[in-house]
């Protein structure tokens, strides 16, 4: 859930990972795009809240690894809260991602100067837009009086990219599935989808500043809403039926499921974006927060968190300016995707 400052859509931090990529088919060459360069996409199907299509932006590379990272923009379920401007709508176009990379890019991981200096040169990086305010889980149209029809479409959009993926980079060696804010939740759900497209993948799953807290550390009239508003019994619930009651729970399903996988979560302790959508006082947060890495991290062998002081939201937005347990977040990172035995949870 990206920052939310009402009139001015804030875009999260903007890209996030590659990876080091290996020997093999090019996943660029079926593209048809130039390398290196971020090209926008309109993809047959997908659309915004308010029903105008999008698409995705690709900037192809030369190796065999595949990264998708998914946007943030807020979080509304209800007349009330789409109504306040807590999410960012449509239209998101061509346009809207030009002016969001000039403005948020440079120093993110969506750099490229920045992320081949932490993973290597080679992988394919993918952004996938939000304009449907789901955080990406959601298949539904609601009329929302006072508002305006909203199309929830945030799955469904999830499934129309990835289709459009698989079609031209059908067999990607290493597959990292990430995002930040509403992304980062959206990337829980959307690292299933993209584990069974590619399932011969080295699979890894970032999560920064979406973390799904314990019970009722998400409020309980908050979390029903997003289920009867969202659809959720259509999207994450199949996936993780224990997710009705604890969203923590598809840490667990995405663990067990997939145990070769690496997952990660990264966070402030007491980001100051998601505390205030999930009605936490800065230090209720944080106890929150160091439960679900005591009880949804720590218990899994292939699971970790990387946890910095502060309030800040989003850490892919400047990866750089962050460090945990003497480990900068560029080295935590490329330690993940590396497979570096070295690779530990910081800050805990």
């Amino acid at each position: 859930m990206l920052p939310v400052h009402r009139a001015r859509p804030i875009v999260l931090s903007l890209a996030l990972l590659l990876a080091a990529c290996g020997g093999g088919r090019s996943p660029s060459q079926p593209l048809g795009l130039p390398e290196n360069v971020w090209t926008w996409v309109d993809v047959p199907g997908a659309i915004c809240s308010d029903g105008s299509p999008t698409g995705l932006a690709v900037n192809p590379g030369s190796g065999d690894t595949l990264v998708l990272f998914l946007n943030g923009g807020g979080a509304c379920w209800d007349p009330v809260t789409c109504g306040a401007g807590l999410a960012q709508g449509g239209p998101y176009g061509q346009a809207q991602f030009q002016s969001e990379l000039a403005s948020h890019g440079p120093g993110s991981i969506v750099d490229r100067t920045v992320a081949n200096g932490i993973y290597g040169a080679g992988a394919t990086l993918v952004f996938l837009p939000y304009c449907t305010g789901d955080v990406h889980w959601g298949k539904s149209t609601n009329d929302y009086p006072g508002v305006r029809t909203w199309h929830h479409a945030g799955q469904p959009n999830l499934a129309a990219d990835v289709s459009w993926l698989a079609a031209r980079i059908p067999s990607p060696a290493r597959l990292v599935v990430s995002g930040s804010s509403g992304g980062g939740y959206g990337s829980l759900l959307a690292h299933d989808l993209a584990r069974t497209t590619w399932p011969s993948a080295k699979g890894y799953l970032v999560d920064d500043a979406g973390p799904p807290l314990v019970g009722n550390d998400v409020p309980a009239a908050e979390r029903t809403a997003w289920i009867a508003s969202w659809r959720l019994d259509l999207t994450l619930l199949p996936l993780c039926t224990a997710c009705a009651d604890d969203l923590s729970r598809v840490l667990d399903t995405l663990a067990s499921k997939y145990p070769g996988d690496r997952i990660a979560l990264v966070s402030s302790r007491q980001d100051s974006v998601i505390r205030s959508f999930l009605l936490q006082t800065p230090s209720g947060f944080e106890s929150a927060l160091l439960q679900l890495v005591d009880e949804r991290i720590a218990p899994h062998p292939n699971a970790r968190a990387f946890l910095v002081d502060g309030a800040d939201h989003a850490l892919l937005r400047r990866p750089g300016s962050y460090s945990a347990g003497g480990v900068a977040l560029p080295s935590w990172l490329g330690q993940m995707v590396n497979d570096d035995p070295a690779w530990s949870t910081q800050g805990r």
